[in-house]
């Protein structure tokens, strides 16, 4: 490459660098991810490379799965059928599509601001949030940034397009259907680009709007009458979201009271603007709670702030709409994830705080003013890149002997299971995912009720053999042990590393088989 060329391509290369010679040497080869949804993703994904089709095999009956998108699993799935479970591949998989986003992202944000963008793209990718679930989880939500980046660079290009019927207007709809079938929060994209076709002045808009309306809708509208076949899945998320806590169902709805809906957006609102301080990478800092909330709220401030300036200057930017429609959508979901459900909005957030800090600047003189604005953000880079310095180094003990001692407990009861038990038992577990995917039995979680009567019945209807009893999770001591107590005389342990327990039922009228192994 010419001298000339590299100087021409500066800003790729410079985006290359810094995401794969960090990402690459951090890329895990083994999976030790225990939130579930990473090994579902592959579970589906192996029953699509066996010809099931879609379908949870983890699950007793291994019923059509409607829960999780079939996107994901769907890109998983060349992987698992030509390689198996290499988990590197499919580690390697999602950080392609992490640099991809970033190629993307950069082209979508210098359409509104030439000045941001690239400083806005770098911040992304020193980010110690994006860094991670770019590398070290095998997840929808890179994916799921990359898709709707495509998306909303091809909605800036199909808006000003004068008629209504043409390729960007097709390949728009296949970007919207890509990116709500990778996760169903891309419905608030949606709803962003059809409140923007409302508002907009442009003679074609209704047009438009009814094109890409009337097919997302049809789309949509197939994948909820085949839903409706699993009555269980069928408005599970729907159900989720109005509930006061998933975990504790026996709360009840939202609608309950009006002032539940209050107080959870008032509790979203806080929990997410307390991110915003970590979100940035001030951590590095080491202050003080009081201090970093002040961080948080400054941070905060400036983004909204600079939400608000762009606004006002391009009313025609889907990007503001879709930020504010995922945004509350994510404030009043009932669980809370940390700053994973951030990773969509996160290069938008870096975008509206620099435009928010560009306009304070702006009061001073224009020699002074920009100089400060690259100081800052630059500031902002050497702050995130410390912070990402510290993470990688915690990453790098991110394997099996690195986990707390509950965590191997669990992983290393469920390889006494695979080598103990016979094939047949359904098994109840807190992460009945993660208890497939390491033993291949089948598994169900307990219902989550205080009643311990609840968790006997659903042993005995689903005709369960084995009960795994953790030490790490939060639902366990509520509901699992006080069933362990009250029907102690119905269970035998089988086996036992440090508090992680598995109890084998013993009830002959349930007919769950013989008890036998000593």
């Amino acid at each position: 490459m010419s001298f000339n060329k590299i100087i021409k391509h500066w800003r790729w290369l410079t985006l290359a660098a810094l995401f794969w010679l960090i990402a690459i040497p951090y890329i895990p080869h083994e999976f030790i991810d225990l939130g579930g949804d990473s090994a579902q993703y592959i579970i589906l994904a192996e029953s699509l490379s066996q010809g099931k089709g879609l379908r949870m095999a983890n699950y007793p009956g291994e019923p059509l799965s409607f829960y999780y998108p079939p996107v994901f699993p769907l890109l998983l799935y060349p992987i698992v059928y030509f390689l198996g479970r290499n988990f590197y591949i499919m580690h390697f998989l999602v950080a392609i599509l992490g640099y991809g986003s970033l190629r993307i992202l950069y082209l979508t944000l210098k359409q509104y601001d030439k000045q941001a963008a690239f400083p806005a793209v770098c911040l992304l990718a020193a980010n110690w949030i994006f860094f991670l679930y770019s590398t070290n989880y095998i997840l929808s939500d890179i994916p799921y940034l990359f898709f709707t980046s495509i998306t909303i660079l091809l909605s800036h290009q199909y808006i000003r397009k004068e008629s209504a019927l043409n390729k960007k207007g097709a390949l728009l709809i296949l970007g919207l259907l890509l990116t709500y079938f990778t996760r169903f929060i891309g419905i608030t994209l949606f709803f962003g680009l059809t409140l923007l076709l409302i508002i907009t002045r442009r003679e074609d808009k209704f047009k438009k709007l009814l094109f890409i309306g009337a097919v997302f809708a049809a789309a949509c509208a197939f994948w909820n009458a085949a839903k409706s076949l699993q009555p269980a899945q069928a408005h599970s998320h729907f159900r989720q979201l109005f509930l006061i806590d998933p975990y504790a169902p026996e709360k009840g709805s939202l609608f309950a009271n009006p002032i539940y809906f209050i107080l959870r957006f008032a509790q979203g609102a806080e929990y997410y603007y307390r991110l915003f301080a970590d979100i940035f990478s001030l951590s590095i800092l080491k202050a003080s709670t009081a201090t970093k909330e002040c961080l948080s709220g400054f941070v905060f401030g400036l983004t909204f702030l600079g939400l608000w300036h762009k606004f006002r200057e391009n009313k025609e930017c889907v990007i503001h709409y879709y930020f504010i429609f995922y945004f509350l959508l994510i404030i009043y979901w009932p669980f809370r994830e940390g700053v994973r459900f951030i990773v969509p909005i996160l290069p938008f957030i870096f975008f509206y705080f620099l435009a928010g800090l560009k306009n304070i600047l702006s009061f001073l003189r224009k020699r002074f003013s920009l100089p400060a604005f690259y100081l800052f953000a630059g500031t902002l880079f050497v702050f995130a890149v410390l912070n990402l310095k510290q993470v990688t180094a915690h990453v790098s003990t991110h394997n099996y002997s690195g986990l707390p001692k509950p965590h191997q407990h669990f992983i290393l009861i469920h390889r006494w299971i695979k080598e103990n038990l016979p094939q047949d038992g359904i098994i109840i577990s807190r992460k009945p995912t993660i208890t497939y995917f390491y033993t291949n039995r089948k598994a169900i979680v307990y219902p989550f009720s205080s009643k311990p009567q609840d968790i006997w019945q659903e042993a005995v209807k689903n005709k369960i053999k084995y009960i795994l009893a953790d030490e790490f999770s939060r639902e366990t001591y509520f509901y699992l042990l006080p069933f362990l107590s009250q029907y102690g005389n119905k269970l035998k342990l089988l086996h036992r590393i440090g508090e992680t327990g598995l109890f084998e039922l013993i009830n002959d009228d349930a007919r769950f088989g013989e008890a036998g192994i000593s």
